[in-house]
């Protein structure tokens, strides 16, 4: 059994008041996605977020491990000077109670603080430029904002609207940090070495349509070709979405394999209904962050499992002011069904708590537990 390190995509992608939601294309966002963000580090000036954390887990062998933790995202921009500015993010995670469970913590289990953004940005036209620590969100490479500190990269992001309804995204990615890093709190090398290339393309130029389609380069490692389209139709939403994954290791060692998703939601009165099917020919991985796949589950997802399908069924409710609850059952044809409980709830005045509990069958369960005030 893994950490618990991934997104509850089928409710995210369909319930968008849910507190645990995927990316958001390749804006500066959060994984976790609170109603609370980490504030958008654009903004002038300071903003920032206090998070306070717990998590249980029982393990297949039922061996118990806690953890708690307050957490802290700080985060300042300067104004613009000749279309040049300057931007960082620190962040910070303290044990509270318990540290028998290492998700909120570095490496070595203690408690840590890193400066997860510092970047220079120039604005050119329709061209933007970042140059050393941001924050990044695409299907294959994303800040998985799910524990206390999110994934940050080093590199070069390039983002260009020349195109009506359209945004280009070019970036090579060096170094990473964060939660789904094997040092979270350093940043060490992103693919050995090598680094990622990225290329992506969003357009939204038709009424209730999201297009979007991504490349990553990694080298030794696999080639990451990734497709998606959205639509929303009055009550009712669908997204198909297609990953091909190509493995160019020195070695064979890399994914290799297709990936093909659909899924469906509809809405009555305050109950949203959806339902996704992922169909797994080879073998894939998420990337680096919690990955993009339809029916990925909070710990249970389709990546690295030979020839795997999953199918996702899920409900959320809306009708209490502030409140909203929900339910995700993904079934696996390899491996353990998971199901997801989830509890949000918005205070207003930038807070939120949200809970959720999973049930692994007979990998154990989870117990998470997370409180967000922004400023």
């Amino acid at each position: 059994m893994n950490t618990f390190k991934k997104p509850l995509a089928v409710i995210a992608c369909i319930a968008i008041t849910s507190s645990f939601s995927t990316y958001v294309y390749a804006s500066e966002s959060t994984e976790i996605q609170s109603a609370v963000v980490i504030s958008d580090v654009s903004n002038t000036g300071f903003s920032g977020r206090v998070r306070l954390g717990y998590i249980s887990i029982n393990d297949e062998n039922e061996a118990s491990a806690q953890g708690s933790a307050v957490g802290a995202a700080l985060n300042y921009s300067s104004g613009s000077w000749h279309g040049i500015s300057a931007a960082g993010s620190l962040y910070a995670t303290q044990k509270l109670f318990h540290d028998d469970n290492s998700d909120f913590f570095a490496s070595n289990g203690d408690s840590y603080t890193i400066l997860g953004q510092a970047y220079l940005q120039a604005n050119i036209a329709a061209t933007e430029v970042k140059v050393g620590r941001f924050g990044f969100d695409s299907p294959h490479a994303d800040m998985d904002d799910i524990r206390m500190v999110p994934n940050t990269f080093s590199g070069v992001l390039v983002t260009n609207t020349d195109i009506a309804d359209t945004t280009v995204y070019a970036a090579h990615l060096t170094k990473w940090s964060g939660v789904d890093s094997d040092k979270p709190e350093k940043f060490t090398d992103l693919n050995d070495s090598a680094g990622v290339n990225v290329f992506g393309i969003v357009y939204q130029g038709f009424d209730n349509v999201a297009l979007q389609t991504w490349y990553y380069k990694a080298n030794d490692l696999a080639d990451l070709f990734y497709l998606e389209a959205m639509v929303e139709f009055d009550d009712f939403s669908f997204g198909a979405q297609f990953g091909k994954q190509s493995d160019n290791s020195d070695n064979h060692t890399g994914p290799d394999g297709d990936v093909y998703g659909v899924l469906a939601s509809y809405t009555l009165n305050n109950f949203t209904f959806s339902s996704s099917y992922n169909y797994v020919s080879g073998t894939i991985i998420n990337g680096f962050g919690g990955g993009p796949f339809f029916t990925s589950a909070a710990d249970h997802t389709i990546e690295g499992v030979l020839d795997q399908n999953a199918f996702a069924v899920g409900v959320d409710y809306s009708g209490f002011e502030n409140l909203t609850i929900g339910l995700l059952n993904v079934a696996f044809d390899k491996g353990e069904d998971e199901i997801d409980i989830f509890v949000s709830y918005y205070f207003g005045n930038d807070m939120a708590f949200d809970f959720i509990y999973h049930h692994l069958h007979q990998d154990g369960e989870m117990v998470l537990a997370m409180f967000n005030m922004g400023f």
